[in-house]
Parts: C-alpha cells; structure tokens; sequence
C-alpha cells in the first residue's frame, strides 16, 4: 500500500469508544420532557450551570482570554431562564503575548468553528431542572512542527456535552431519590493524523494491535465497527492500567472524556467534558504543559432556598495584561483553585480550601517577562438560610505572599473578608464594610508599607527598566451594589500595561 504524507488512526474510533461506551449516560424522559416551553416563575431551588467550548490551563492557572463560548448563569430560583454565548474567540492576537508562558504556542495549535453554549432553567408540571450545553461543530488541533516535533494533527466535528440536574418529585425514575441527573457527551467524528516521522505512543499501540491494525501501512481512516472498538478500549484500560488516555508522542495526551454526578437528598449535579488534552511535546515534567478541556458543561440544583441564593467567587489572584478597552484585555489570568459558595449556602459550617505549596504564574508583563509566585492561599466561607426571608453569608480570601522579581516586589500577609446579611425588601447589608490586611509590602528589599494604613491608600513605586511608576492601593473595593460586592485586599497596577488584583472576592445574597 503506498504512504501518504501522513497516517492516519482512527481515533474517531478511540474517543467513540469511551463517548459510546460506559462513560456516556443517556437522558431520561423525565428531564427530556420537561423541557418543553419553560416558563418564568420563582421556585423554592437554587439552580446554577456553566458550560464553555475550550478552556486552556497552565501550571493550573486559567488563561481566561482562551476561555471560548462561556456561559454562566449564577445562582437563582427563577425558572425560565436562559443564557446563550457563541463563539468569540480569535488566537491569533495573543500569539506573541504568550510567548515563553507556554511549553508550545498553543494560539497556533487550535482552531475553532461555530461554538454554541447554552444554559436553561425550565419547568414542567411539579418537575424543575437546570442544563447546560456545549455544542462545537468544528476543531482542528496541532499540524504545526514546533522545536523539530511533528505535531499531530486532531481534527473533532459536532463535539457536544450535555450536563442536566433536576428535582422530580414523583421520583419517575424508581431509584428512590426525587433528585436526578443526566448527563452525556459524543460527537460525529473525530481523526487523528500521525506524521510520516511520528513515533507510535505505548497505548496508541495497543490500541492498533488490539484493532488488527498496521502502524506501517495506515494511510486513510479505518472504520471498525462500535463494539469492537468499545470492548478494545475498555480492555486496554482494564488490563494495562494506563487509564483513560492515549499519550500521542509529539503532542502528549487524549483524555476520553469524562462526567460525573452528585445526587443527594437536598441536591443534584452533573458534569460532562467531552475532551480533554495535554500539550507536552517535550514530555518533561516541568509543571507547564497546557491543559485543554473541551466541550465542557456542568449544572446543579438544590433545595431549600426560600430567603434567597448565595453568588459568591473566591479566587487569589486576578491578572489582566495590555488593556484594550474598558473591562476588555489582550491576556486574562486567575482562576487558582477558585471557590464558591453553594447557592442554598452551607447550614453555617464554615468551609476552608487550602492550595497546598507554590503557584508560579507566567506574568508576561511587556517589556520585562517574569513570574508571580505565590504562597499559602487559602479561602474560606459559610452561609446560612434564615426565617422570615433573612440570610447571612462570610467569604474571605487569604495569600500568604506575592512574589514578582522583576519588579521587585514582596507583599506579605494578605486577605479580604465581606460578611453579608439580607432583610426582605432592603439592601444587602456590609458590602460598604469589607475588612482587608497586609503584613507587609516590600520594594528591592525594603519595606514600603506606611504606618496607618486605610483603605483605598496608594503606595507608589518604580519600575527603572520601564522607566515607569508603579501602584499598589490597599483595600480596592472594584464594584457594589444593591446585593453585595466586589473587591481586593490588594491591586496591583501600572497604567497602560497590566492590572493585578490580590485576594479577590465577589459576594453577593440574590432575592430571586
């Protein structure tokens, strides 16, 4: 059989198997059902759901800018709802931003085609349910040859995820339970195309012999039948504990999707992602390979929620780079181990999250590089219903340090904290009185931190190889209104270049 310039593998064939097979849950006809024509009403649950087409990760921190086609409905009991995000997304801008924050220019790797996401909150009858969907019809990952590696090329069409929580109080299905979920992710097709000098990976090898497959002679995609490829699959991950991946050499890994489900008695949740893939080319293990999850949804449902909804979001660290508008940016960085407070809130337990060791960020910042690194996060928060239409909520949000050497640059001891409690028919009340700390702010070696300190000071340093003045303000408060807050302990600016905020939290007690 005569070679062609690439081999291909029929990897339509591979992440069928796991989409197909005992990954994927197929709906039921309850939820399906009650789907039809949703119509607004305030209901006693509080339902939330977010679904995106790509989101792009490294080291563990979300770059925000590649967060493609997201859709987020927060926190709320009003059923009817609906919320739809296209794709907006263009890599290209952020090539030259990136740059060596990346183990490999992945603006140059992916491309996306017509992505759909969408969340509803819809009722039928006694049933109530929340769903979100991302739909991305097509994608087209690697084709590049980058330090001498051929990059694989992977090419999906109607990749699709499908995330559903509901309260049945007729319990329809027989399992015992009034809450429900279900979930599913699949798409049409899918392709994997080797390079003539690419090497055959241990589990894509498997995956060929197991199929009766020659690595020498593949020259256009094979189709072997479902089953067969299901009980391949499932064999390869049974037998040889390489788990639900297939390493492709030159690119690193394929996840074959995943989903999940939580259903209690006071709540449901489920989640899908239909793909997730490494980009490590180099195969070291240097804490900066890209993680890219597409095709991701997730919703939740719980009860009760009769004084309202929690809408809250903890994080450690906000970075937005080069601004091109107002509240628009080339890079958007953050996202460490973010937390949230449940929508129905947490019986008063106060929950505590820690991020164990370092965090090292690629700041980029133009004209100098650098990193951030960062120590002892940590966030906490608790909520409470209460009679009458009263709530009460805390969240705080804590770094042990900051460290950026290129701007010499140490703050020490930070957190924020907003305590919350609502009234029926008055504003939210302690968003105009957040409690924020600093230990310490040192510049080049030397502290800079000013006896008394007060909220919404500014602390002036500078930055000699931009020939630039920095800011520090203690205790930003960045928006508030009739429910609650947003605000950081400390921001970080120099004007025209990049924004950084520490110890970020938004909190908010939504009525409806």
């Amino acid at each position: 059989m005569k070679k062609s310039l690439k081999r291909a593998v029929a990897v339509s064939a591979v992440c069928a198997a796991g989409l197909a097979g005992t990954l994927t849950t197929t709906t039921t006809a309850t939820a399906d059902e009650a789907r039809k024509a949703p119509a607004k009403e305030l209901t006693d649950f509080g339902m939330t759901a977010l679904a995106y087409g790509t989101k792009v990760g490294v080291g563990g921190v979300d770059i925000k800018t590649l967060k493609d086609a997201k859709t987020l409905q927060a926190c709320t009991r009003t059923a009817g709802l609906e919320r739809l995000a296209p794709s907006l997304l263009s890599t290209d801008q952020i090539t030259a931003l990136l740059g060596d924050a990346l183990p490999v220019d992945v603006a140059e790797l992916i491309n996306f085609f017509n992505d759909t996401a969408t969340t509803e909150i819809y009722t039928n009858g006694n049933i109530t349910g929340v769903k979100a969907v991302n739909t991305i019809a097509d994608i087209q990952l690697g084709g590049e040859v980058i330090d001498n590696i051929s990059i694989p090329t992977i090419k999906i069409e109607g990749l699709k995820s499908v995330a559903d929580s509901f309260y049945d109080p007729a319990d329809t299905d027989g399992d015992g339970k009034k809450f429900g979920t279900a979930e599913s992710f699949g798409f049409g097709d899918l392709k994997l195309l080797l390079p003539e000098d690419g090497v055959i990976g241990e589990t894509l090898n498997l995956l060929l012999e197991n199929l009766g497959l020659s690595t020498e002679d593949l020259n256009e995609v094979i189709n072997v039948p479902l089953g067969i490829l299901v009980d391949t699959l499932q064999q390869i991950i049974d037998t040889a504990g390489l788990g639900d991946v297939i390493e492709i050499p030159g690119l690193g890994s394929i996840g074959l999707g995943s989903s999940f489900r939580k259903i209690g008695n006071d709540a449901a949740s489920s989640g899908a992602n239909a793909l997730q893939i490494e980009v490590n080319p180099s195969g070291e293990e240097n804490g900066h390979a890209a993680l890219l999850k597409l095709g991701y949804a997730q919703s939740r449902i719980s009860a009760p929620v009769k004084s309202g909804v929690f809408r809250s979001t903890i994080m450690g660290l906000d970075f937005k780079a080069l601004p091109l508008a107002d509240d628009v940016e080339l890079l958007h960085m953050g996202g460490i181990g973010t937390q949230a407070i449940p929508c129905e809130g947490t019986a008063n337990k106060k929950v505590t999250k820690a991020i164990e060791g370092a965090r090292s960020i690629p700041l980029n910042i133009p004209g100098l590089g650098g990193l951030a690194t960062l120590n002892g996060i940590e966030y906490s928060y608790k909520a409470k219903q209460l009679a009458r239409g009263r709530a009460k909520s805390m969240a705080k949000s804590k770094l042990g340090s900051l460290e950026i050497p290129v701007l010499g640059l140490e703050i020490q001891g930070i957190s924020s904290r907003l305590n919350l409690k609502k009234f029926p028919g008055e504003r939210v009340r302690g968003s105009n009185k957040p409690k924020f700390k600093v230990l310490d702010i040192l510049h080049d070696g030397e502290s800079i931190l000013p006896e008394n300190l007060r909220i919404g000071d500014v602390i002036e340093f500078v930055v000699d190889e931009l020939e630039q003045t920095g800011f520090i303000t203690f205790g930003k408060v960045k928006s508030r209104n009739y429910y609650g807050a947003k605000l950081s302990a400390i921001n970080i600016t120099i004007p025209g270049l990049f924004d950084i905020d520490l110890g970020w939290l938004e909190s908010q007690i939504y009525p409806k």
